[in-house]
């Protein structure tokens, strides 16, 4: 519906609406016409040349119009009017565009007022914007279909005539193929194997595995021959030229004429064993058994002629059979006695060899062969008299070894072997090296003789010079990154019982630590030989009482062997207080206050012990006095005034910790947390203030005001600390995470990948971007960044606590790792008075991380 304009002011007088367009009135259709001319107007002569070259779009003609009239009262009453329309126009005008513009605005100037005018728009209105539907503006793609040029459909034609009658021409050469095939396969005989009877298929593919030789392999046969022919003829009876001309043949598949060559060479050469047995490989197995019987006629004494008419036999007996011949010509061939040896049983090897070693007493690996299959006593018989036949033979004794070891002596015993075997090997003028020492001790090591491994280098590295004692580390090193470990441990732990060392000792417990989890024995046994070497150590005494706690063994009794000292005592009472055992706990603190001098760590452990036994601190006024320095006493007295709720008391032990410790982060912490808890944000705000005075620089001050103001519901405060502490601490992970968390939903996650960016590695970071996956549903990834963020800091118990809601299973692993950090696993602890164990600490943890994540919606 249309509606009525006001009207702008009062008519002029003598107002005739549409007199300006020549019209005094409007009468309807009934009348003579729509309107009629005024014919009371004179109509003057325009005087003036109104063509088009002097009319301009912009100003019009360049002479008035109306120019020929006079100016009357009528007129200037209508100026007056119109100008008081522009005015009033022009006003509405500037009320919507701001006039500070330039002459020519801007398209952002120009729309400012309709994004002023869009601060108006509700929630309700933009949502009931419609989409566009599509979003592409370009174009969609039509497949073009271009018609084939009839040039492409002849040539197809003519291209399937000639397949045809290229096919038909194959079809022919085929069966012409085919017949000559079937003519040759009638005309073959015996082949080199002795076959009579010819597989046709088999023939075929043996045909199509031929090599297909060129023009210039070819031309290299031909100049082949003819340089065989002439080594033939200078040196008839060199055996290795006759060979080679056979083979050539035999490479050509002439196998004829390769045989007939090594038979004119056997005429020239037959008493080199080489020709007669390339002669019987290129034979059939029946004719090469006759040849290699006439080679054994013509050259008895030829080890390889033997061996190669053993291997032509079939059957096990006829081998021992023709090996026991060979051996009534060359009883002194130790290949010959090694075959024999290994064809027979285990009884008749032990005749064989007990008769190889008389014939040929020099050879080692015969007497070592002996030794294994005896007995014991019979094998240590066996080797002294080898090694009375070969004095400089290392290995006998390293054998030795190993046969101690089998026996089931210790390392002490074998290492007393080896260093006999080596003054020995010494004064028969053998040079003892000791990294072909180690080298053994590697192999010993690799055939499972960890023992003899062992001694080995206990007695090279006894006998070694004192000027090489800095040579170990580097051995060590070398063989423990080759994965030698049992090598690597013989070394380290030779080295510390020689040199009882504390260093040395610690980097042996350290080098067991690292590989407990393939054998946590040799850990233990380290442990047990550091406190034995080195029993003023209270180190090691403290990592085996742990150790015995761990595998849940009795460690009173390591405690009764120690020395009665602080370190020990704190560490006993820490495990009793583990274990729920408060009473016995506090004995261990009261011995070290009545016995021995005790520290500020002593009272510290004995102030909670108290505040867990619901104890009231006794003495607290001396002790703050005799250890004024310790902020942790301060703490925990504090602490006892608010378990007592006695604020006020509280407030003045602070207080009085400030003006000794004013730089103590951890008593300014505590004092604001007190206050947080009793809601006394005014009071709590004044003291981050002074805190921060003092640690300009601390982003937990930081955190701990932005917690305030989100607590006191105050985030526009918590916004602007955030900017200030981000400013001041640019990559601190907590205040990243805080960032994250305060930050709205919808750019939630472009937040945290910044932090991410920016703080590399962070465990705080991680949690934070793993509680925004939560929050949206995303399990896995959520679980992702929660085990980055426990590859990071594994004791971080914010961490275990939201994977804990995604996977239960993950408890035992969360116990192992015994987490300590994070706001709210001490939340939850403190709920639980730290009386209970991780299980119940890491469930209460998690209803509260439940809580955490509802709280960004």
């Amino acid at each position: 519906m249309f509606q009525r304009q006001k009207d702008s002011g009062n008519q002029p007088t003598n107002y005739v609406p549409g007199r300006g367009r020549g019209a005094v009135g409007f009468i309807t259709r009934s009348d003579i016409g729509p309107a009629k001319v005024d014919i009371g107007i004179e109509q003057d002569d325009d005087q003036n040349d109104y063509n088009d070259a002097k009319y301009d779009e912009w100003n019009g003609y360049s002479i008035p119009l109306f120019n020929m009239g006079d100016y009357d009262d009528e007129d200037r009453e209508a100026d007056l009017t119109y100008n008081s329309v522009d005015r009033k126009m022009e006003e509405r005008r500037l009320k919507r565009i701001p006039t500070n513009l330039p002459e020519k605005p801007s398209i952002v100037n120009q729309f400012s007022d309709l994004k002023r005018e869009l601060a108006k728009v509700g929630i309700d209105e933009w949502l009931s914007i419609p989409d566009i539907g599509d979003y592409s503006i370009k174009k969609k793609k039509q497949d073009k279909i271009t018609p084939v040029p009839d040039s492409v459909i002849m040539s197809a034609q003519l291209s399937e005539k000639n397949l045809q009658t290229k096919a038909h021409d194959l079809n022919e050469i085929g069966e012409a193929r085919g017949a000559l095939l079937s003519l040759k396969l009638d005309k073959i005989s015996d082949n080199v194997s002795g076959q009579s009877v010819v597989d046709k298929r088999g023939y075929l593919t043996s045909l199509a595995s031929l090599p297909h030789l060129s023009e210039n392999e070819i031309g290299d046969f031909k100049k082949a021959r003819l340089l065989l022919k002439s080594v033939i003829q200078t040196d008839p009876k060199n055996s290795f030229g006759w060979i080679a001309a056979a083979r050539i043949e035999e490479l050509d598949g002439k196998l004829a004429a390769a045989r007939s060559i090594l038979a004119q060479g056997l005429q020239q050469a037959e008493d080199q064993e080489d020709i007669w047995i390339e002669l019987s490989r290129l034979e059939t197995p029946e004719k090469a058994k006759l040849i290699l019987n006439k080679a054994i006629q013509t050259l008895p004494h030829s080890v390889k002629i033997w061996l190669n008419a053993v291997n032509k036999e079939q059957e096990t007996e006829a081998k021992i059979k023709l090996l026991k011949r060979a051996l009534e010509f060359i009883p002194n061939s130790v290949d010959i006695w090694k075959e024999l040896v290994s064809l027979s049983s285990e009884s008749e090897a032990l005749v064989l060899l007990y008769k190889a070693v008389e014939c040929i007493p020099k050879n080692l690996s015969l007497w070592l062969a002996l030794a294994k299959l005896e007995t014991y006593d019979n094998a240590k018989a066996i080797l002294n008299r080898a090694r009375q036949n070969l004095p400089q033979e290392p290995t006998i004794w390293i054998n030795a070894a190993k046969l101690e070891e089998s026996a089931g002596k210790n390392k002490q015993t074998i290492a007393i072997v080896l260093s006999k075997g080596i003054k020995i090997l010494k004064k028969n003028q053998v040079k003892i090296v000791k990294e072909d020492w180690l080298q053994e001790a590697e192999i010993a090591e690799k055939c499972s003789n960890v023992n003899t491994c062992y001694a080995i280098v206990k007695a090279i590295t006894l006998e070694e010079d004192k000027q090489s004692d800095c040579s170990w580390k580097q051995d060590f090193t070398q063989f423990e990154q080759r994965g030698s470990l049992h090598t690597a441990r013989a070394i380290i732990a030779v080295e510390a019982e020689r040199q009882n060392n504390f260093e040395i000792w610690k980097e042996y417990i350290e080098f067991e630590r690292r590989h407990k989890e393939e054998d946590s024995q040799y850990f233990d046994q380290a442990l047990e030989l550091a406190v034995t070497n080195l029993p003023q150590i209270e180190q090691f005494w403290i990592e085996l009482i742990l150790r015995k706690q761990e595998l849940q063994q009795n460690y009173l009794e390591v405690f009764e062997k120690s020395p009665k000292s602080e370190n020990i005592l704190l560490t006993l009472s820490k495990l009793e207080k583990q274990q729920g055992n408060y009473e016995k706990a506090y004995q261990y603190l009261q011995y070290i206050q009545d016995n021995l001098i005790p520290s500020d760590k002593t009272w510290v452990k004995m102030f909670k012990l108290m505040l867990l036994m619901n104890k009231q601190i006794e003495q607290a006024e001396k002790i703050l006095a005799q250890y004024p320095q310790s902020d942790k006493l301060w703490i925990l007295c504090g602490q006892a005034k608010i378990n007592q709720k006695d604020y006020q008391g509280a407030r003045q032990i602070f207080e009085e910790a400030i003006k000794i410790l004013n730089n103590s982060l951890n008593v300014w912490l505590t004092y604001i947390k007190m206050e947080c808890q009793q809601q006394l944000y005014t009071r709590a705000r004044p003291l981050i203030d002074r805190a921060r005075e003092k640690n300009p620089k601390s982003s937990q001050l930081w955190a701990q005001a932005i917690r305030l103001e989100i607590d006191a519901k105050n985030h526009k405060a918590a916004q602007f600390l955030l900017s200030k502490a981000l400013q001041c601490c640019q990559l601190d992970g907590e205040l990243w995470s805080l960032a994250i968390e305060l930050e709205p939903k919808t750019t939630r996650k472009k937040k945290s990948a910044d932090a991410v960016t920016l703080c590399v590695d962070n465990p705080y970071v991680y949690l934070s971007t793993a509680k925004v996956f939560l929050n949206e549903g995303k399990i896995e990834k959520a679980k992702r960044w929660l085990e980055k963020a426990l590859i990071l800091e594994p004791r971080l118990g914010d961490a275990w606590a939201y994977l804990y809601l995604i996977e239960k299973e993950i408890l035992q692993q969360c116990i192992s790792r015994r987490p300590k950090y994070g706001r709210l696993w001490k939340q939850a602890k403190e709920t639980l008075n730290q009386k209970y164990d991780i299980e119940k600490i890491l469930i209460e943890a998690s209803k509260l991380a439940q809580k955490d994540i509802a709280k960004l919606e």
